[in-house]
Formats: C-alpha cells, sequence, structure tokens
C-alpha cells in the first residue's frame, strides 16, 4: 500500500488525480447545467441564434441581425452553428435538459482545459518535485471556484471561452511570441469586444522591440486572422459591417451600471442614465477621468515591471477590474475576467495577497451574479439602486480593487529588500521553524482533549453544573411559560358525505354573537344556519376550513336573534374534514350557552364519530381564541402531519423528511392532541441546546466562563427562544447540525498517531449518525455535510503532512550529511534536532506506518457511518408513512417522495410579505411574523414575530467577517472550523431560488455565537481584568434586550403603541 501512495507523486499518478479533479468538476457542470435554465435572456438569445446560424448558414447570419438581437461578433458563431447543427441532427428539442447541456458544453470544457493549463503553469513554476501536490491544489481550486462554474454551467455564458483564448494570448506574449500572442489576440477580439482592452499590454511589448518588422509582422497577424475567420459571414457583404457590429455593442446599454456591484453602483447609478451623476458630475464624466487614470496608471507599472515574471497577468487583473470598477455600462459578469489573471499572477509572482484578491473577488463576484440571477428566476432584471446587498457588496469590492492598486505599486515599484526573485513573502524562515515546530508537536505532544483531561481530571466541574443548571432552570421557565394550553377538544364528528347536519337547540331564543368551532386534519366547508322555530331557517354563514385552518379555532360574529342552530356539511374534500367541538356565545357574555337537545338530519352510517360530540367538550372552548388553543404559521402542516403519522392517516406534509414530524408526535401521543402536546418535544430541544452549546465552547475554548457566555448568548438570543417554541421541525435539524458539528469538532482535535484509532473513530462515527438523523428531519442538514467533508479532509492532510514530515526526519536523520548546501538554510530547524533519539525515531517510524492504513480504514468508516447509516436512518424514519393502510405507501413511493419534495423546493414559486433573501438574514431586515391574534381589545396587540437579538446578531455578523481574515492570518484551527460550518449552512442558500425566510438562518446562529465568544476570549485574555466588567456589562444588555422583546416574541398581550416602539429598522413590522 505505501509503495502504491507514492506511486501518485509521480507523473502517472499526478495525471490520475487531475484527472480525478477534472471529471468530478466536469460532473459537477453536467449536473448543475439542466437544473437551472440559467440568464433566461441570454441563453434563449443564444438558442435563437445557434438555430438560425444552421437554418440560414453562416453568410446569411447577420441579415436582419438586429430583429434576432445580434449584436456579438462572429467568433462564437462557429461554435453555436455547431450547437445548432447538433440540435437539428440528433433531434434534440430546445426546451429540455440536453439542449442546455449542449449550449453550456463549450464553456463548461473551456473550464477544464483552463484547469489543465493552471495546473501546468503551476507545476512549472514550482521546480521542487515536493510541490506537485500544490499544482493539483490550484488546478482544483480554479476548478471548483463557484465564482466560475456559475458563469458557464449556471447562467449560461461564454466567458469561460473568451478568456482561455485570452490566456493563451498572454502565454505566447510572456515567452516573447508576439506574431503568435497577435493571431490569439484577434480571435478573442473576434469573440467579445472587451478583448481590445487587452491589447494594450500587446502594444507595450511590441513597441518595446523597437523593430519595426516584427510591429507589421504582428498587426498582419491580427488582420490576416480577423479577414479569414470572418470571410464566411463577409461574402456578398464585405467587411464593412463588422466595423458597425463593434461600434453599435460598444454604444449600447447607455446606463452607469447593469447590475454590476461596482463604484457606480455604489454612488446610486444602478440602471440610471449616464448622463445623470452626483451632483453636477456625471456618472459618464467618472467613469472616463477614472479610466484614463487607470490606463495611465497599469501602463506605467507595466513599463517599470521591465518584463517581470507574473507582471503581465497581474497589471491586466488590476486593469480589467479597473474597468469594471470605474467605467459606466459594465454588467455583473465582467469581474469574471480579472479572477483568472490573479490565480495566473499568483503562481508566478508567489505572493499571497494575491491570492486573497481572487478569493475576495471571487466571493464577491459570485454573490453578485448570484444575486442578479436568482432574481431573474422570478423576473426581476433591474436591482433598486439602493439595495442594500448591492450597496454592501460594492463598498467591498471599492476597497479591494483600491488595495490592488497599491499592492501593484509595492509589487512593480518599490520591492522589498528581502523580495528575492521568486518574489516570495519576507521572513519565511521564521514561518518555516513555526511549521516545524507545529508538526513536532502534533507527533510528540498529546492532542488537545488529552491534555484537558490529564490536568482537569474531569470535564465538568461543580461551577460547571451550576452554570449550566440555572441557564437551563431559568430558560425551561421562560420556555414553558404559557407554551400551550393542555386541552383542546378530543372527540370528533367525521361526515362521510355532504348534505348531513346537526341542530343545537339552546332551550330560549338568544342573540347569537359569536361561535368558535375547532377544525382537525381534513378539508371542507359547512354552514350555520339559524331559526327561532326550527322550521324556518335563514342568515347562512358558511366556513370554508381548508388547509390553513386545520387544529385552530375558526370564528364567526353572526349577531343573529335565534333558538336554534343548524351545523350542515356542504363539502367534503378527499380527506374529510373532522370537526372536533363547536361552541355558540349569545347574549353579550363570554359565557358559553348551554345545548339543551342534538338533534341529527341526513346523517350517515359510515360517518366516524358522531355530532353530538360536537358539543360534548364545553369546557374546552374559548371566547377569545389565541395561540394557546391552537396552530399557528406552519404548525398547520407540521403538527397535522405528526397527529396523522400517530393515526395511520395518509400524511398532509410531505415536502421534508418525517423524522421531525414523528418527534412532533411523541409530544402528541403522551399530553394528547392540544397545543402544548405539539409545542413541548421542539421546546425540550430547545432547551438542550443549552448544554450542548456549553459543553461545544468549553470543549473548543477550555474554560467555563467562556463556555457559559457562549450558552448565555444562545439562551437570550430571539431566535432561538420563538423558532424552538413553534412547532415545526427547524429546531431538530439545528440542534442535530449542532452535535455533527461538535463531534466532527472532537475528531479533528485528535490523531490516529497519538490515540488509538478506536478512539478516533468513535466521534467521527457519531458526526455521521446525527448527520443521518438530521437529514431525517430537514435536509438543511445535507448542507453541513459538505463542511463535515472538508473538514474530514483537512484534517487528513494534516496527517499527512506530519507522515512526510516524519518521513523526511527520518530520511534526514539517516543522512545527516546529504543535506545541500543551498538547503542549509532552510533546513537549519530540522539539524537542530538531529541525530534523532531512540524514542524519538520509533515515534516517526510508527507513523510512517500507521498513515496508509488508518487512513484507509478512516474512509471506510466514513461509508459506513456518513453514507450507509444515514440512509438507513433516514429510510427507517418512514415507517409511519409506510404503515398507512392502503397502497402507495411502501419503498418504491418513500424513493418517490424524494423526487417530489426535490421538485417541490426546486420549482416552489411564491410570494409572501415577510420573504426575506438569504443576504438580508445576519441585518436582520425582515423578521418573520407567525402570528397576530384577532379579536384583541382596542389598542391592545398580540404578536409572535421571529428574528435575532440585536447585540448577539450584529456583532456576530462583525465578528464573522472579520474571521475571514484573522482565520486567514493566523491559521487558527478553531477559527476556520467554525467558520466552515457557518459557511457550509449559509453559502448553499445563494443558489435556492424558493422562496427563503429569516428562519433559515437558524442553522448558522450556533456558530456565529461561538465565534463572537472566540472574540470575547479574545479580548479577555489581551487586557486589564477591568474588561470582565465590560463583558458583564455586555451580557446584562443580552438579556435586558431579550426582555424588551419578549412580548413581541411570547405572543404576550400588549399595548400596540410599545410595539411602535420596538420597530427599530422599516422591516421590523409587529403590527
Amino acid at each position: 500500500m505505501v509503495s502504491w501512495f507514492k506511486q501518485l507523486g509521480r507523473p502517472p499518478g499526478r495525471l490520475l488525480l487531475l484527472g480525478i479533479i477534472l471529471l468530478t468538476g466536469l460532473l459537477l457542470r453536467l449536473v448543475i447545467a439542466p437544473m437551472w435554465v440559467g440568464y433566461d435572456t441570454d441563453v434563449r438569445t443564444f438558442l435563437a441564434w445557434s438555430d438560425r446560424a444552421y437554418t440560414v448558414g453562416l453568410s446569411g447570419l447577420y441579415t436582419n441581425a438586429k430583429d434576432y438581437f445580434l449584436d456579438y461578433p462572429p467568433g462564437y458563431m462557429y461554435v453555436l452553428y455547431l450547437v445548432g447543427m447538433l440540435h437539428h441532427k440528433l433531434a434534440i428539442p430546445w426546451v429540455s435538459s440536453e439542449s442546455l447541456i449542449l449550449l453550456k458544453l463549450p464553456a463548461i470544457l473551456a473550464d477544464l482545459v483552463t484547469a489543465c493549463i493552471v495546473y501546468g503553469i503551476a507545476k512549472s513554476e514550482n521546480a521542487s518535485s515536493r510541490k506537485w501536490l500544490q499544482s493539483l491544489g490550484f488546478a482544483a481550486l480554479f476548478t471548483f471556484d463557484p465564482a466560475i462554474w456559475v458563469n458557464s454551467a449556471v447562467w449560461g455564458q461564454v466567458d469561460s471561452f473568451f478568456m482561455l483564448f485570452i490566456l493563451i494570448t498572454f502565454l505566447y506574449q510572456q515567452k516573447g511570441m508576439l506574431p503568435q500572442a497577435s493571431v490569439f489576440m484577434a480571435l478573442s477580439i473576434l469573440l467579445k469586444p472587451q478583448a481590445l482592452l487587452f491589447g494594450i499590454f500587446l502594444l507595450i511589448d511590441v513597441i518595446r522591440k523597437r523593430n519595426a518588422m516584427l510591429f507589421i509582422v504582428c498587426v498582419l497577424s491580427g488582420v490576416a486572422t480577423i479577414a479569414v475567420f470572418t470571410l464566411p459571414f463577409a461574402v456578398g457583404r464585405g467587411y464593412g459591417w463588422l466595423i458597425d457590429l463593434y461600434s453599435g455593442t460598444l454604444a449600447s446599454y447607455p446606463y452607469a451600471s447593469l447590475n454590476a456591484f461596482n463604484l457606480m453602483a455604489l454612488l446610486g447609478g444602478n440602471f440610471m442614465d449616464m448622463t445623470t451623476g452626483v451632483g453636477p458630475v456625471s456618472y459618464q464624466l467618472i467613469g472616463w477621468v477614472l479610466m484614463a487614470l487607470s490606463i495611465v496608471y497599469t501602463c506605467f507599472l507595466y513599463i517599470r515591471s521591465r518584463g517581470q515574471r507574473g507582471a503581465l497577468f497581474y497589471l491586466a487583473f488590476l486593469f480589467i477590474t479597473a474597468v469594471f470598477m470605474c467605467m459606466t455600462k459594465m454588467h455583473e459578469r465582467y469581474l469574471h475576467y480579472g479572477l483568472l489573471l490573479a490565480l495566473m499572477s499568483f503562481l508566478s509572482i508567489k505572493d499571497r495577497r494575491i491570492l486573497g484578491l481572487f478569493i475576495g473577488f471571487s466571493i464577491t463576484h459570485f454573490i453578485n451574479v448570484a444575486d442578479v440571477l436568482l432574481r431573474s428566476f422570478h423576473q426581476d432584471y433591474h436591482i433598486p439602486r439602493y439595495d442594500s446587498l448591492m450597496l454592501m457588496i460594492s463598498a467591498i469590492n471599492v476597497v479591494m480593487f483600491g488595495y490592488a492598486c497599491l499592492l501593484g505599486w509595492r509589487l512593480f515599484v518599490k520591492p522589498q529588500q528581502d523580495q528575492g526573485s521568486d518574489n516570495e513573502t519576507p521572513h519565511l524562515p521564521n514561518k518555516k521553524k513555526v511549521a516545524f515546530t507545529e508538526r513536532w508537536n502534533a507527533i510528540f505532544k498529546p492532542s488537545e482533549d488529552v491534555i484537558e483531561r490529564s490536568e482537569k481530571g474531569r470535564f465538568f466541574s461543580k461551577k460547571d453544573g451550576l452554570y449550566i443548571g440555572a441557564l437551563v432552570l431559568v430558560y425551561t421557565c421562560i420556555a414553558l411559560f404559557h407554551l400551550g394550553g393542555l386541552k383542546d377538544p378530543t372527540t370528533f364528528w367525521k361526515p362521510a358525505k355532504a348534505g348531513e347536519a346537526v341542530i343545537a337547540d339552546l332551550g330560549a331564543p338568544h342573540t347569537i354573537t359569536r361561535i368558535n368551532s375547532f377544525a382537525g386534519v381534513g378539508e371542507g366547508s359547512y354552514s350555520y344556519w339559524f331559526s327561532l322555530d326550527g322550521q324556518e331557517w335563514k342568515d347562512q354563514i358558511t366556513v370554508k376550513s381548508d388547509h390553513t385552518k386545520v387544529l385552530t379555532w375558526n370564528t364567526v360574529e353572526p349577531k343573529h336573534e335565534a333558538r336554534y342552530v343548524k351545523i350542515t356539511m356542504d363539502t367534503q374534500e378527499s380527506a374529510a374534514l373532522h370537526l372536533h367541538e363547536v361552541g355558540i356565545f349569545g347574549d353579550g357574555s363570554d359565557k358559553i350557552l348551554r345545548v339543551a337537545l342534538v338533534t341529527e338530519q341526513e346523517v350517515s352510517a359510515a360517518d366516524e364519530g358522531k355530532p353530538a360530540f360536537l358539543f360534548d367538550e364545553p369546557r374546552v372552548v374559548p371566547y377569545t381564541p389565541t395561540y394557546m388553543e391552537g396552530t399557528y404559521f406552519d404548525e398547520i402542516y407540521h403538527a397535522r402531519t405528526a397527529y396523522e403519522h400517530l393515526n395511520k392517516i395518509e400524511p398532509y406534509e410531505s415536502t421534508h423528511p418525517p423524522l421531525g414530524k414523528i418527534l412532533i408526535s411523541i409530544g402528541i401521543y403522551v399530553f394528547g392532541l392540544n397545543p402544548f402536546g405539539w409545542r413541548i418535544v421542539g421546546t425540550l430541544f430547545g432547551v438542550a441546546m443549552i448544554p450542548l452549546m456549553y459543553v461545544f465552547a468549553k470543549r473548543m475554548f477550555g474554560r467555563s466562563e467562556y463556555a457559559f457566555i457562549a450558552a448565555f448568548l444562545l439562551t437570550f438570543d430571539f431566535m432561538h427562544f420563538a423558532q424552538t417554541r413553534i412547532a415545526t421541525i427547524d429546531v431538530y435539524g439545528v440542534f442535530f447540525i449542532m452535535l455533527m458539528f461538535y463531534y466532527m469538532y472532537r475528531y479533528t482535535t485528535l490523531s490516529f498517531y497519538r490515540e488509538r484509532l478506536w478512539t478516533t473513530l468513535l466521534p467521527l462515527g457519531l458526526s455521521g449518525l446525527f448527520f443521518g438523523i438530521g437529514a431525517a428531519s430537514k435536509w438543511i442538514v445535507i448542507y453541513g455535510g459538505a463542511g463535515l467533508a472538508l473538514l474530514l479532509l483537512l484534517s487528513l492532510l494534516e496527517r499527512f503532512s506530519e507522515y512526510r514530515f516524519a518521513s523526511r526526519l527520518l530520511r534526514e536523520d539517516r543522512s545527516i550529511s546529504a543535506i545541500p548546501p543551498e538547503e542549509s538554510d532552510k533546513d537549519i530547524e530540522i539539524s537542530e534536532h538531529l541525530p534523532l533519539q531512540k524514542d524519538e525515531r520509533s515515534r516517526l517510524q510508527l507513523v510512517q506506518r500507521l498513515f496508509i492504513r488508518n487512513t484507509l480504514l478512516t474512509l471506510a468508516w466514513c461509508v459506513l457511518m456518513f453514507v450507509i447509516v444515514p440512509l438507513g436512518v433516514y429510510m427507517l424514519s418512514y415507517i409511519p408513512f409506510m404503515m398507512v393502510p392502503g397502497p402507495g405507501h411502501n419503498l418504491k413511493d418513500v424513493v418517490t417522495y424524494q423526487v417530489h419534495m426535490y421538485k417541490y423546493h426546486k420549482d416552489l414559486v411564491a410570494t409572501h410579505p415577510f420573504a426575506s433573501p438569504w443576504w438580508e438574514w445576519p441585518m436582520m431586515l425582515r423578521p418573520i411574523w407567525y402570528y397576530q391574534a384577532k379579536l384583541m381589545p382596542q389598542g391592545m396587540l398580540s404578536s409572535i414575530v421571529s428574528f435575532g437579538n440585536p447585540l448577539v446578531w450584529w456583532p456576530g455578523l462583525v465578528a464573522v467577517i472579520f474571521s475571514f481574515y484573522v482565520a486567514f492570518r493566523r491559521k487558527d484551527h478553531k477559527l476556520r472550523m467554525l467558520l466552515i460550518a457557518y459557511c457550509s449552512q449559509y453559502l448553499p442558500w445563494i443558489l435556492v431560488p424558493r422562496l427563503t425566510f429569516i428562519y433559515h438562518y437558524f442553522a448558522m446562529v450556533p456558530f456565529l455565537i461561538l465565534i463572537l465568544t472566540y472574540y470575547v476570549k479574545a479580548y479577555l485574555e489581551e487586557g486589564p481584568l477591568h474588561k470582565r466588567r465590560w463583558v458583564l456589562g455586555y451580557l446584562i444588555a443580552v438579556f435586558v434586550m431579550f426582555v424588551m422583546f419578549y412580548p413581541i416574541l411570547s405572543g404576550m398581550m400588549i399595548p400596540s403603541a410599545y410595539s411602535f416602539f420596538l420597530r427599530w429598522l422599516p422591516g421590523w413590522n409587529f403590527f
């Protein structure tokens, strides 16, 4: 096995790994390509052009081009001709998944070819044979960069195809092969007119040669290339149309910005006429001035660089980014051109600051493109000029662009004195020594978890018990207070057909002022009729009981004089209505009227229950129903389905896995079908989150005080309170997300070199188990699976790094004198530890022996615990569904359910006044409004909303953003783990086109709180003792904030004026 593993480091093995990366990238794109049409305007236009190109031929393609909005140069028309030909020859429907894949395939293949070139350049720039893994890493970084594949595989654009030609142009240009570069520059211009912007660098290089003949050859090469490749289009037309085409393209879209998150958007110019502007200065003038300055600056830097390796790529990146940031008429996609150039410049210059720019711009560009795409799915193509997300990302882009300009100056005008020809970062020997020490300690010192246990003896102390007990006790009392009533009607009448009726005799005439009826599962409509003599019926009032009125009280206020009230079943849907109880109030009293006699009319023997059951539980009928007596928001689905699972009824809600509803049904089984019963289990899971957060934080930060802070912040977070008291399934998903990441963190603190393998596999297996349980509760847990996989990969890479380190030490120990002189300064830290002691040598040899075996066993264990066991748990959760009598409930139908769920979430098109896109969640721009009580006294209000505690979420957002820098700068493993957990749960929502709400952010809140606690810890440990008072004051403020907002989180009745006092932002509507 060892020899097989070593083969991977040799050329055939490297190519195999590269092939795996490319194949995975291809499969990813092919799966994604048909899932979304893309930007429908572009996709449909490309398909129309491809059809026309093949139908009329290339020579007639540009005839009446304006009728087809054909403003693209002829270069890509060759590709579209092939696309059209394949559609016709293979009879591929134009509206089909195959059509989308075929259209997007050229750009997808261009992505993969570019990745191969990235690998080749990275390998050539790293002379050491031991750097091959880095080269593969850069190829993978490009291949799986969402900002790259979203363009080709989702949007359906051709920018990757275009940039491949630009890349080849620059590679020839960098080698001094200027005529060849001119040919590919001409081809690039034929693909997109933006290539003209890059021509300035080729012109400078040609002029630098001071060779007139070379200048002529380059010009002729470019002109000839354009003439030859446009010849099929020019037959019978000449070439004048080509000039008109380019000038028309450059003159189109007279706007300051077209959804581009840039300086113009930051100045309020999105889809504003470019002749307008900021005060007397137009956007157009600002753009031209900044464009001129950008040209002068980049040309100056390029000339000063004197052909320095990587300068061409970096300054081309800087210039095209300047164009995107400062010019008018910029589309959202144009920053895409700079990403590849930034990565290529890093491969040559090897300055990590450039890599940081590549990653930063990749993130902001992806957010920009994803936002535009998601809006386009709803036929919204213009982002409002003062959109919060656009302004925020635009500001970030402007800051990064300014830094890129400054970095260009430092790289090419004021190089650091200690920067050699390879441009490595300063103080590298010190960094190497730190890395050496880290690996040495990783092998020879106990793991973090062992250190904690060996010093403290026990993980929990009395202080921990006191902290946890106090928080749990306080929160449990708050959470259970007015959670829900324990009394709701249990008996019911389920009429078998329409037309059945029941008459309630009140014994004497009364003025009927209010009737409350409680509907259970099923749908239908029924009517109230009123009579004084029991013969003449009038004043019909119809109540439609649909899926929105399940397990809740429906109130009507007839204000009719009557002795008899008849309830007639008007319609019965396929899921027949269960009517549980009817309460009649009159004479201005809140006391229920006694029913003296119940008479049945046309009642079927096939009915379930009895009509008399409608009046047999008068004590449970409220005069003014509230959330205490019925369902609200999505409880109408989840509580209902929980009851149906218990009673082997066909489940109504099938858009989520069943385990969450099964857990809800436990409460119904124990406490009955009432609000307390369907809410108690979720509330107890919310309680359990507090000690879980405490344990997580103590495991991560070591001290009880920091664990208390984290648990305290979760305890008094608004969403934790509101979301765990409503009988929906989110609480279960979030709870198991916390557990699976907790155990994955436990695994990452262990090493199978130091501990027994089983000791490491146990937390890893528990992580997989809870991943499976969570996925069976709600699919949001699957998002976190990507984070778990990444954490596992990083942990195994650390073991691999220690394995290589051990191998190197042993090799150097065997031949100390074999260290080459030129490497002596790099290996000085190694020489300090040589020769090895006997126990050190044995330890390192053990690492060598264990790596392959333990890695393979760990991966096999992961297949079991993260694939097979979760699938088993998931399928077992469908047992209640399969126990429903009748056909359609076997294993095959369970699989069909998954397709139904996926299509539901993929194709859901709906609107909601309290919907909130993903980027609004951390800022809490629009809370979700769950409930408003009706029939409240004048000037009073009872509402339930869900959002975050401002003193937790807002500073937490700042902490998360800052953590990207800190984690990168300090290589802090704890912070890295928290960011991975946070992002793996958050980033997938960017691509979700369906309606979303702020409560979808709940899964990120525990990790936001842990990140915030990380900085509280750093604050306390770096300063004087009086900082403890500030932290205490902060915790008190968090609690006070919770108390202030408690009424609108819990449904407490308050004066309406108080709710207006709490309205701090325009979107905070509490009614």
